[in-house]
């Protein structure tokens, strides 16, 4: 009998027969969870996702998908552990995986395998859906800027101006460690004169180390450790020598993790420490790391996303829009923005690419302010009337110096030079300027007709209307996102990571918003 049961396979008994007829009539027939199958069966999936290599004893790619989506939508983001008891728990769950009942971990392996890659083409690919199916004017575009705080630990911050201090203290102490070691080597009759370098190199500090390992050898000097044991110098050199090339050696992997960047996080290289609302440390203004991340929506839709550990915006907008243009093959006509966007560069490629310029720059509130002693002195309210001149305060003219050409930017900028020679008998130079040469004033002309276009553009019925809806929208989605759904800080890690966990909120809130405006477009038909 033991025998027998030895060789017997144990056989996990399943029921085939799909079971989401017994939960049909239980979900109601304006339920959200109909919508996401809806839309999922309506966009052609499988061009961007291959399922072929999920064996049959795998869950089904297609509702998996509308899971993952179906809880994003309801949670605004869901883990897989919540994935996982929504499954077990909630009809509406049951009833897209037919009462199969995925465990956390094969939600982990589905959307890290499955979704990492395609993940952005799903994205366009729901929203061309959504247009198809609703009333969107994807002409304007409402473009702003959030930070949210990475998964990654408060105390790991790396500063890349305290690196370049400690670097260069680093080498000054590696230069005077060889002239010592030179002194020592001439003291001891030993055949060994170093080089002393002007340039890092770690490489030649191993050589340091290695050259002291063989007069080592060759004196049969033994490495000692340990309290009272008394070391030789030249064990000395060599422990010293191989701390300086650690050091190094960390310094040049910090510059290539930080890549241009004043700052990143040892937990999240990607993640840059930045200025947030709230601290740790009771609104004492301490950074946190984090991502800036841009979101351009229309109609209360999110239509792109571009995360950056940029700190600023400005440098945000073209390589977003580049973004938007290579998804949806087109460029909004309008892209209503605060003050962060401003800029020559962006205004530049705005008038190439034919987008009409509704960004708001630095210095459009204070130019807007009265009159006062305050700002009758700043150079924004000394610029060129119809004639060409520029006058100070006293009602002194500027002289054109020089014109240089800048070209650290995208676009090249036509700068020109004044100075005011009136400044040595001026009653009013300690409020003006502190130079003995008199105030100098550089402008951009090009820029100035850019900033008097976007004045008239904000100023005019339409603009203060998109400025209104721009407000509405574009903060709207950040204060849904992040207030009402609580997720203001990501859980995964890595550019990749972040931009596939946001992408999926992102649609998760615009299933959201098509959903209720199917079920708002319906109660307008039956009135």
């Amino acid at each position: 009998m033991y025998q027998y049961l030895v060789n017997c396979n144990a056989i996990q008994p399943s029921f085939q027969f799909p079971l989401s007829f017994v939960y049909e009539d239980s979900i109601a027939k304006d339920d959200i969870s109909r919508t996401v199958k809806e839309v999922v069966e309506g966009v052609n999936i499988l061009k961007y996702v291959d399922f072929s290599h999920r064996n049959s004893y795998g869950y089904d790619g297609m509702k998996m998908l509308e899971c993952v989506l179906l809880a994003f939508a309801l949670k605004g983001y869901a883990s897989v552990r919540e994935l996982e008891d929504l499954c077990k728990y909630d009809i509406r769950f049951q009833f897209i995986m037919d009462g199969q009942t995925p465990s956390h971990m094969a939600f982990h392996r589905f959307i890290h395998d499955d979704l990492l890659m395609p993940v952005e083409d799903l994205f366009v690919e729901f929203n061309k859906y959504f247009e198809s199916h609703d009333d969107i004017d994807t002409d304007v575009l409402y473009i702003d800027g959030t930070k949210f705080e990475a998964n990654a630990n408060k105390m790991t911050f790396v500063w890349m101006k305290a690196t370049r201090k400690f670097r260069e203290k680093r080498w000054k102490k590696i230069m005077k460690r060889i002239i010592s070691f030179n002194i020592y080597c001439k003291n001891e009759s030993i055949p060994v004169q170093l080089s002393v370098l002007k340039e890092f190199s770690f490489e030649y500090i191993c050589e340091i180390t290695k050259t002291i390992e063989k007069i080592m050898n060759q004196k049969n000097i033994e490495l000692k450790s340990g309290k009272g044991q008394r070391k030789h110098p030249l064990q000395r050199f060599k422990e010293e020598f191989e701390e300086d090339a650690e050091k190094i050696l960390k310094y040049a992997v910090y510059y290539t993790i930080a890549d241009g960047r004043n700052s990143f996080s040892k937990t999240d290289h990607d993640a840059t420490f930045m200025h947030m609302k709230y601290d740790y440390y009771n609104h004492t203004n301490v950074f946190k790391p984090g991502y800036n991340v841009q979101m351009g929506s229309s109609e209360g839709y999110i239509r792109h996303i571009y995360v950056s550990s940029d700190a600023n915006d400005v440098n945000t907008y073209i390589p977003f829009m580049e973004g938007y243009h290579m998804a949806y093959g087109k460029y909004p006509c309008k892209t209503p923005a605060d003050a962060g966007y401003g800029s020559f560069d962006n205004y530049s490629y705005c008038k190439e690419h034919e987008i009409d310029l509704y960004m708001k720059y630095s210095t459009l509130r204070k130019q807007q302010e009265k009159l006062n002693d305050k700002n009758r002195f700043k150079s924004y309210r000394m610029q060129p009337d119809e004639n060409g001149q520029i006058l100070c305060p006293e009602g002194k003219e500027f002289t054109l110096e020089k014109e240089t050409i800048d070209t650290a930017g995208q676009y090249r900028k036509k700068l020109k030079h004044y100075r005011n020679e009136h400044c040595a008998d001026c009653p009013f130079r300690s409020k003006c300027t502190k130079s003995k040469q008199g105030r100098t004033l550089t402008i951009n002309e090009e820029l100035i007709e850019y900033q008097n276009e976007v004045l008239t553009n904000l100023s005019s019925d339409e603009g203060k209307e998109l400025m209104k809806q721009r407000s509405i929208q574009a903060e709207g989605i950040f204060g849904q996102i992040k207030q009402d759904n609580n997720y203001a800080r990501l859980c995964r890690r890595g550019n990749p990571g972040v931009k596939l966990e946001l992408l999926l909120v992102s649609m998760g809130h615009n299933l959201r918003r098509y959903h209720t405006r199917k079920k708002q477009n319906e109660h307008k038909l039956m009135a």
